[in-house]
């Protein structure tokens, strides 16, 4: 028998307030409470589940197992900003720039400029 992936999981201080953020980061999408401890379940339009958990340590998180998840969209400078959020790192890879910017739960993402 195979392996499917089914889903990722992120821990967080405030749940709805990641589920609205993941929310406008992938321009669509949807979630709901799938627990009594409010643990709720995020859809992307592409169909990426992430489960959303309550934080249980206050450690933030750290770059080791799972990290920087990664989009590609075009206007991603003006993007970020939109959002809230300073670009800390850009990388130029032979495929284009890469924005590093990190949320309000201390997890940094990056998106790659997508080419025209």
């Amino acid at each position: 028998m195979r392996s499917t992936f089914d889903h990722i999981e992120v821990h967080v201080a405030d749940i709805n307030r990641y589920c609205d953020f993941l929310t406008t980061v992938f321009e669509g999408g949807d979630y709901e409470v799938i627990s009594q401890s409010g643990t709720s379940m995020f859809r992307s339009p592409e169909g990426i589940h992430i489960e959303v958990k309550k934080r249980k340590s206050e450690n933030a998180p750290v770059e080791a197992g799972f990290c920087n998840p990664c989009l590609r969209r075009s206007e991603v400078q003006n993007f970020i900003a939109t959002l809230g959020f300073g670009i800390k790192k850009q990388l130029q890879t032979p495929e284009g720039p890469v924005y590093f910017f990190e949320d309000h739960e201390g997890v940094t993402w990056h998106i790659k400029e997508r080419n025209r």
